[in-house]
């Protein structure tokens, strides 16, 4: 779980580095969206495809290849010319060659506790992704006013390298073997649970990503400031995760424990100054990562373990490309209306992470009874074609 964190941290400070890199060299929040838009949807295309791929081609070759070809991308996109055509090509081969770290330790965690510590595990993950976005910011936005926002790609990009060789040459995924799948690429969404568990996810990084891309742009022009607000929320997750990690996670889990984070970003657009701000979205990530750990644990507990891998790609998928729809979403709404307005469409797309699962409470597991990869034999809600 170290190793991973520290080779997921870019995650936290590549999109507000390439907003800040990509603005004060073209000139608007727009441009700076479509960047961050094309990487994400880059690591949203190639999420599954890399998740299935490793069982064949090998998680460590796999890991190994991504890990150095995306933190050559990284130093690329911060040499590159100042034009929006630049960026997009090289942001979007960043994002096809995003290292598939999720799906490769998420189908790990449930080999290594026994099955009735799935949902601590998840929910210590959860946390640790948390931490991810607590430091990633902060450390973001020391380093451009201080160093240049070429040299922070830079360290990103060499943070990411040392934690992928960490990761690479840990004991686990020496001896970590991966099941073939039978199932036809996406066969996984066409369980009930992880469905919802994907689209939620999504939304609510959909959410996450306007929300991140609102506070730079009410804060422009004191990116110290804008960090400290964005690490606050990602704190308030960090708290809430780990105080709901031993709570049981019921059907209606996924929807509740959004409901904060909905109603905290909403607030926060009320007035727009970094102690109101900081203290409504403080109290609104206290839905972040509790509400994520139950998607993780929906997912972990819905597939037989083979399928895993590809589930927990289209998780990442959904992840990154959420973040990559709401930052371009926001960068528009910024430029057209400002970033107040842009911070309540953040929350709207938090009221739909809500609603979302609301609907589908009828076919979520109860993970307080049972959790952990199905068996062969475990009936799982699936979705049927009509009869014509």
């Amino acid at each position: 779980m170290g190793s991973q964190v520290l080779a997921r941290l870019p995650q936290g400070m590549l999109s507000i580095a390439v907003i800040m890199h990509v603005q004060s060299r073209v000139g608007n929040y727009t441009a700076a969206g479509l960047t961050v838009a094309a990487f994400s949807l880059g690591a949203a295309v190639s999420g599954p495809l890399l998740g299935r791929w490793m069982v064949t081609l090998g998680a460590r070759r796999m890991l190994g290849f991504t890990v150095l070809v995306n933190a050559l991308g990284t130093i690329a996109l911060g040499m590159a010319p100042a034009t929006l055509w630049a960026y997009l090509p090289i942001a979007a081969a960043m994002g096809l060659t995003n290292p598939p770290i999720l799906p490769i330790v998420r189908s790990i965690y449930p080999t290594l506790v026994p099955a009735g510590m799935s949902s601590q595990v998840f929910s210590l993950d959860s946390v640790a992704q948390e931490f991810i976005w607590v430091v990633g910011p902060v450390l973001v936005t020391l380093c451009v006013p201080l160093m240049g926002s070429l040299f922070t790609l830079v360290l990103i990009a060499g943070i990411g390298a040392l934690g992928g060789v960490l990761l690479f040459t840990a004991g686990e995924m020496r001896t970590a073997r991966f099941a073939a799948s039978d199932k036809r690429l996406g066969g996984v969404l066409l369980k009930w649970p992880v469905l919802i568990a994907v689209l939620t996810a999504t939304l609510q990084n959909m959410s996450y990503g306007a929300a991140e891309t609102a506070v730079v742009g009410v804060f422009h022009g004191d990116e110290l400031e804008a960090g400290l607000v964005l690490a606050v929320f990602a704190l308030g997750s960090m708290s809430g995760g780990l105080l709901t990690a031993r709570l049981p996670m019921r059907p209606w889990s996924m929807a509740s424990r959004q409901v904060i984070l909905a109603l905290g970003t909403i607030a926060a657009a009320a007035i727009p100054t970094v102690w109101w701000m900081g203290a409504c979205l403080f109290l609104a990530g206290f839905g972040t990562a509790s509400s994520l750990a139950v998607v993780y644990n929906v997912v972990s507990s819905s597939l037989k373990a083979a399928d895993a891998a590809e589930a927990f790609g289209w998780l990442g998928s959904g992840l990154l490309g959420g973040i990559a729809v709401g930052s371009a979403i926001a960068g528009s709404v910024i430029d057209v209306a400002g970033p107040v307005i842009a911070l309540l469409v953040s929350g709207l797309l938090a009221v739909c992470a809500v609603i979302l699962p609301a609907l589908g409470v009828r076919v979520l597991p109860d993970l307080a009874i049972s959790s952990g990869p199905r068996l062969d034999t475990t009936a799982i809600p699936v979705i049927r074609r009509p009869k014509l």
